[in-house]
């Protein structure tokens, strides 16, 4: 394992990629016949790595720098589990996205439903896709109807403390990625408008919780939009499906650094928490969706938590 000085050192020396963009690579920290298509990476209290598996093993797999990987919990199993979030009690969220549910898995393992029976667009939709979760306890997750942006525009939803689920934002087509600011006042959602066309929209949210005006933050060319993280300064890391990058988009939309993986079929982006929070995780694949991989990392700015 490289040295974090190291990496931050390889980062501000990287050479300059086509378009001028600082490019840096991600090591390789784990790959596994059995994930299929890997998602949701997210990190607990203790720093432990949980992601989803969609392969021939259906479920949440654990990361430990003393044990390594394991198969963690069978779950969501007509196609596999697809986003995570873990609060601040190491509860960890979970979409289902062939049972069209969101769960609760508790740290020892108990599941709950948490929302069922919200589709708003019947026949239409792929099922839910990522999530986050407020500290008030609403979660807003995205379902799109495609990815490409050809299809129907998708929907977002909200889950108030209340426990009732409503259409957050109708607005965009394959809503994919979803993120929080670090105040918890906007919600980002990454989403494509072309194959090869990305956009990053954002909402300021009203006081009850429900969505202001859309405003668009980037437009990303040669990027089919995937999951998203933010750092501390507000620029936020969007993963590219298809094209084994990730940029680091600013607040002003502009592209400000990138890094590439050796498979191309990105699905997501974690920050570390704590101590290791300038650790970027990421999972991937194969294009053939055969063969999981799991990247991480070290960036200058690290992220919110």
């Amino acid at each position: 394992m490289k040295k974090p000085y190291l990496l931050a050192i390889a980062l501000l020396c990287a050479c300059q990629k086509p378009g001028g963009l600082p490019s840096q690579g991600a090591e390789l920290m784990g790959a596994n016949a059995s994930w299929g298509n890997t998602e949701g990476p997210a990190i607990d209290s203790k720093g432990n790595l949980f992601f989803t598996s969609r392969g021939s093993y259906k479920g949440i797999v654990r990361w430990d720098s003393k044990d390594g990987f394991a198969e963690w919990l069978t779950v969501a199993t007509k196609e596999g589990p697809g986003g995570l979030y873990i609060d601040d009690a190491d509860n960890i969220f979970v979409t289902a996205t062939g049972e069209q549910q969101i769960l609760k898995v508790t740290p020892d393992k108990k599941v709950t439903v948490v929302a069922e029976k919200f589709d708003a667009m019947p026949g239409k939709s792929k099922g839910p896709n990522d999530l986050v979760v407020s500290p008030d306890g609403t979660i807003y997750f995205t379902d799109p109807n495609g990815y490409d942006g050809t299809s129907p525009n998708g929907t977002i939803y909200r889950i108030g403390k209340d426990g009732k689920t409503t259409v957050f934002s109708q607005e965009v087509t394959g809503p994919n990625g979803i993120i929080l600011s670090a105040d918890k006042k906007t919600v980002f959602v990454s989403h494509n408008v072309a194959k090869d066309t990305s956009h990053i929209v954002k909402w300021k949210l009203n006081a009850d919780g429900t969505a202001g005006a859309m405003e668009q933050v980037a437009t990303v060319e040669g990027c089919q939009a995937d999951g998203m993280d933010i750092n501390k300064d507000g620029d936020i890391w969007l993963t590219c499906y298809s094209h084994g990058v990730a940029y680091l988009v600013g607040q002003d939309g502009r592209l400000k650094s990138r890094i590439t993986t050796a498979q191309p079929a990105l699905t997501n982006v974690i920050f570390g928490r704590g101590a290791g929070r300038q650790w970027l995780y990421f999972t991937s694949s194969d294009m053939d969706r055969i063969t999981g991989y799991v990247y991480r990392t070290y960036v200058p700015v690290g992220g919110l938590r």
